[in-house]
């Protein structure tokens, strides 16, 4: 696949300065994954992870035997047939099938139509054509990817960790997902013994493709509801119809945009609104688990807005987690608070 039409003006892939020692990085970035690469249940981590590994805007992903590689806009300063070279060689190396390039815009909102579907083409850039989507393991659950889906394939693995908490903490609890993508918090969480879920999206493809991960995981769905739903008229709802929680997921993107109702979503904006509704949903003894990727919201402002939510419910910061090793050097990519409500 070529560099899409303005490349060379947006900065994408071509060099304005050369990185040498690029092999090294790769080396040495591989080295420090070593041990989750020789994991027998895990066969989906990164392996590179941009400015933290030494190349701004280079992302490299392993999704069993299928590389997906980010590049980004403004920030890639790597020249294209030595980046090429080196992919080419890690693909060998690695014995993957294919790989595939995700081309990242600055402005998300304003990707053309022939941008995007430069996303949704089997070919792939490196390698042979795969199947539309594949099983990947993690920790024991299976998840379903699509390697040429869009721009993301379907799981955030800064959550890899997460997820295996959530699974460890659900026994027994009524456990709610919002923003819930391809639901695998949710799968985590009934695989750990929920006695049911409530899983809340805005598009139902994704919670269709979250239906798929309970049954790659053989998971009865009898239990488990899944909501067409922008979540705070989620929150409404559930108010109104008792219904109550004893564990509840916030992992919100930064921006979303939505028709019916009409609403416009910003994390900055509405970030303690946010979690004053999900505590008003959680019962006495609760768990919730709040985690953003926006770089311009501090740990500290998200403890606040948990602490704050209600003044009359105490509040107690059970955890802090750390990223995974694959993420390890840029602590501000995710942040994730585990609290507890009385």
């Amino acid at each position: 696949m070529p560099a899409p039409r303005g490349a060379r003006a947006r900065g994408f892939g071509y060099p304005m300065w050369m990185i040498a020692d690029l092999d090294q990085l790769l080396d040495r970035a591989l080295a420090v994954r070593a041990p989750l690469l020789a994991r027998r249940d895990l066969d989906a981590l990164r392996l590179f992870n941009g400015r933290a590994d030494g190349v701004d805007g280079l992302v490299i992903e392993k999704f069993a035997d299928v590389l997906i590689v980010q590049l980004h806009e403004g920030r890639l300063q790597v020249g294209m047939s030595e980046l090429r070279r080196l992919i080419e060689e890690l693909h060998a190396r690695l014995k993957t099938r294919a790989v595939y390039r995700k081309w990242f815009v600055r402005d998300r909102a304003r990707v053309s139509e022939e941008h995007a579907a430069e996303h949704t083409r089997p070919e792939p850039w490196i390698g042979t054509r795969v199947e539309p989507q594949l099983l990947i393991q993690e920790y024991g659950l299976k998840f379903i990817i699509r390697p040429y889906d869009g721009f993301s394939v379907g799981l955030f693995l800064e959550h890899r960790d997460n997820r295996r908490r959530i699974g460890e903490l659900s026994a027994g609890r009524r456990v709610l997902n919002t923003f819930a993508y391809t639901c695998g918090f949710s799968v985590a969480a009934t695989a750990g013994g929920a006695v049911g879920t409530a899983s809340v999206d805005l598009h139902k493809r994704y919670l269709e493709w979250g239906k798929e991960n309970f049954g790659a995981n053989a998971l009865d769905l009898t239990a488990h509801m899944f909501f067409l739903s922008d979540t705070f008229e989620f929150y409404k709802r559930a108010l109104r119809q008792g219904r109550r929680y004893d564990l509840i997921v916030l992992d919100p993107p930064t921006f979303s945009r939505s028709r019916r109702p009409p609403r416009v979503f910003v994390l900055d904006e509405q970030l303690e609104e946010l979690v004053t509704g999900a505590v008003e949903l959680l019962d006495p003894g609760g768990w919730l688990l709040l985690a953003t990727n926006d770089r311009g919201i501090t740990r500290e402002r998200m403890e606040a807005a948990l602490v704050s939510a209600i003044p009359h419910r105490p509040c107690t910061l059970i955890e802090r987690p750390e990223l995974p090793p694959d993420f390890a050097g840029d602590p501000e990519y995710s942040k994730t608070l585990l609290a507890r409500y009385e």
